[in-house]
């Protein structure tokens, strides 16, 4: 029987069980339990910042709760267009129609899946708000070049940074290499919170203004207490139900003692990835500059007869994916682009191979030597 090699697969350190026992058994010195949007929220927006550098950081119950909350502080309402590539999960652009604004569909490149820098200056218009670009399998897009358009036209960068928890963009956190920067802390991720998100917010007047609306617009700094026991407050802005609880921060809080090790061991099973396939008749690895570092979400590489290497790799019980199809695919968007040549030709050959911190040595030799072995 052969080895069974999973895609995907969380990891939970022995720690975020320990902290979760004690947020949901331990009260503080006011005799409360604390359990919603709590001290641990905070406390893991601020290991955050200091692991990662992340500025102004807000702790939210998901990643696409980031790129909706994102959207709003730059602005993007109805008939707004936000330029961004099709290829995707649809939690990127979900986030535009819910603020009823319209995406725009610009291509990728195909060494990368990053969006394309030298295609969005001419999707630019008049109701353009926002750039959002994605970093895909934790790869930094171009930000010199996208943020060189996004200048000239003064617009915001939103970077979605679901997979690009430990990218590195010229000796920086690529969280820094714009105005807003997100990342996703699902289940797969490679730092959970069970479910959650972070915003990380440049501007301090943006960073106060996302506090309050990822709580109903709630300023919790300046609530008056009555004598009736409700604690009044004026909402001025629209808000949402965004914030993270405590539970999960304490996941994030007890995930984050393994950081270090859960990124290095991603680092080194993607570079004997590379080793071992470059030059392998039908794969074509995707780039990898010295200027910038993966934070390797995701081993993704283009395959001749992708069909035949899937039904390969499944029939030798390891797990393939094309993890995400582009978005114009799906009705909510409308019809099917025809002018993303790069896009139309990732689509049919990019594949996805085991990539996580359960891995063996075995595992992570036995995808290569399978993917050696040919299938053609």
């Amino acid at each position: 029987m052969n080895r069974q090699v999973h895609m995907f697969h969380p990891h939970v350190s022995p720690w975020a069980a320990i902290e979760v026992l004690k947020t949901l058994t331990t009260e503080h010195e006011d005799g409360r339990l604390w359990i919603g949007e709590g001290p641990l929220v905070r406390e893991f927006e601020e290991s955050l910042s200091a692991r990662f550098g992340f500025p102004n950081c807000l702790a939210l119950n998901s990643g696409t709760a980031a790129l909706r909350l994102a959207l709003a502080l730059c602005g993007v309402g109805p008939g707004d267009e936000v330029i961004t590539p099709a290829q995707t999960c649809t939690a990127t652009n979900m986030p535009i129609l819910g603020q009823f604004a319209v995406p725009v569909f610009a291509d990728i490149r195909y060494e990368t899946g990053n969006l394309d820098p030298e295609d969005i200056e001419h999707r630019i218009t008049e109701r353009t708000k926002a750039i959002m670009c994605v970093h895909w399998a934790g790869y930094p897009c171009d930000m010199d070049r996208i943020n060189f358009v996004a200048d000239k036209y003064e617009l915001p960068v939103i970077q979605d940074g679901a997979h690009a928890i430990g990218a590195m963009y010229k000796g920086f956190h690529v969280a820094l290499m714009s105005q807003y920067f997100m990342c996703s802390f699902q289940a797969i991720k490679q730092l959970t919170t069970g479910d959650g998100g972070v915003l990380s917010v440049i501007s301090e007047e943006k960073y106060h203004e996302g506090r309050r609306r990822r709580w109903f617009g709630i300023d919790r700094r300046n609530r008056d207490m009555q004598e009736n026991g409700y604690a009044f407050w004026d909402q001025a802005e629209v808000g949402y139900k965004m914030h993270m609880n405590d539970i999960a921060a304490s996941i994030g809080l007890g995930n984050l003692n393994d950081i270090d090790r859960i990124l290095e061991q991603r680092k080194e099973i993607a570079a004997w990835y590379r080793d071992e396939l470059e030059g392998v008749p039908g794969v074509e690895l995707f780039e990898s500059r010295p200027d910038r570092e993966s934070a390797n979400w995701l081993f993704t590489m283009h395959v001749e007869d992708r069909p035949g290497f899937c039904r390969m790799m499944r029939d030798k019980g390891i797990e393939v994916s094309v993890v995400h199809i582009r978005n114009d695919r799906h009705t909510v968007f409308g019809p099917l682009r025809q002018d993303l040549p790069n896009t139309d030709r990732y689509e049919e050959t990019n594949i996805s191979i085991p990539l996580h911190n359960a891995l063996t040595p075995a595992d992570v030799g036995y995808v290569i030597e399978c993917i050696q072995g040919g299938w053609v």
